[in-house]
């Protein structure tokens, strides 16, 4: 049987969301760098370690650079910023990686042609409840930072942003898996009417 356009679409869509699904697990073991990182802290260390492996300081490269993976990985824990982003930004890539996996396996049903199933409902449920635990953390983080610094400047920040825009898409993914069961029960009862 051809391909159709919907198919040859969600085979490049597939693709695409595997590539995000690997690069969302890769970048998870360098969150708490990335949180250093973002607060600020720690750039002298980042420095240091490019100084050290083009050879422009005293140390050996792998002593900086292990020094500084050690530094990144102990500071983090030490600081109450930093291991609240750092499990912040670990949380979202969590639900994310879900979000991507129930996409990849929507698409999965759709290469083979049979869509409408009670599973393609449960996977945009749980990629909804994704949304919205994403939707809830950054409103737990915008208030402590609005709290911390006293000023409306995080309103103007992402994680301002990421409230209404995940539980928007949390309620859409939701609609979806509605539409998806009473279709797979229309199908359900089509199938056994003769």
């Amino acid at each position: 049987m051809e391909e159709t356009s919907v198919q040859r679409l969600a085979r490049v869509l597939r693709a695409l969301v595997l590539i995000a699904f690997v690069c969302n697990l890769l970048v998870m073991p360098l969150v708490p760098g990335l949180a250093i990182r973002a607060v600020g802290a720690g750039t002298d260390q980042i420095f240091l370690v490019f100084r050290a492996m083009f050879g422009l300081s005293g140390g050996s490269a792998l002593e900086s650079v292990w020094q500084f993976l050690a530094d990144a990985l102990w500071g983090v824990w030490t600081d109450k910023l930093l291991s609240l982003v750092t499990l912040f930004l670990w949380l979202c890539g969590t639900c994310t990686a879900v979000i991507l996996w129930q996409a990849k396996k929507v698409l999965d049903t759709i290469l083979v042609q049979k869509p409408f199933q009670m599973t393609n409902a449960r996977c945009l449920h749980r990629a909804a409840v994704c949304c919205w635990i994403i939707s809830g953390a950054a409103l737990v983080r915008l208030g402590l930072w609005l709290w911390a610094d006293g000023t409306p400047a995080p309103l103007f920040t992402y994680t301002a942003l990421f409230i209404p825009a995940f539980f928007m898409a949390g309620l859409l993914f939701q609609v979806m898996s509605a539409l998806f069961r009473q279709a797979s029960e229309l199908k359900e009862d089509q199938d056994l009417t003769i």
